[in-house]
């Protein structure tokens, strides 16, 4: 499996899901959710070209949620996590580890806005509880045609 594979995969999942690890509600332990594919050009074709880009091994992917959302307090006492995009049907997924950071630039914000997004942020583009978030991988570990596939370097502890 290669990077164009990984890619394939991730456009095809019909959902991002993501690992943060909070501190108040569950104590260090991570909590996962879904968010909205932006990379599934089916989904959402006017952002085909952005919300997915790829630099040799590393990946650069953008995301969408509510500002006021409990993710968003975690990822910013933690901008470390995981996104995981799975074929079930395909016994195929990729375990994204890297950073991830919040994108204050309304211009690139505008840019990613879908007009059906209106019931998530009922004030558009500039709602302020819009939130474009941009992750970038340092390691993936990968599934599929009965193996395991790493791409990057594996992320150590600092106790390592």
């Amino acid at each position: 499996m290669n990077i164009k594979d990984v890619v394939k995969i991730i456009q095809k999942a019909e959902c991002a899901q993501i690992a943060t690890f909070g501190k108040e509600e569950t104590e260090g332990f991570p909590e996962i959710r879904a968010l909205l594919n932006l990379a599934n050009p089916k989904k959402y074709p006017k952002l085909k070209d952005k919300a997915i880009s790829v630099d040799g091994e590393t990946l650069t992917i953008y995301l969408t949620t509510n500002t006021s959302s409990r993710k968003i307090r975690q990822i910013r006492a933690n901008n470390n996590v995981c996104l995981y995009f799975t074929l079930p049907k395909h016994f195929k997924g990729v375990s994204a580890i890297g950073t991830i950071e919040e994108v204050t630039d309304q211009v690139v914000k505008e840019d990613f806005w879908q007009f059906g997004w209106k019931i998530y942020y009922h004030k558009g583009p500039t709602d302020p509880d819009y939130t474009i978030l941009k992750f970038t991988t340092k390691f993936m570990h990968c599934w599929g045609n009965g193996r395991v596939h790493n791409l990057g370097e594996p992320v150590k502890s600092a106790e390592e």
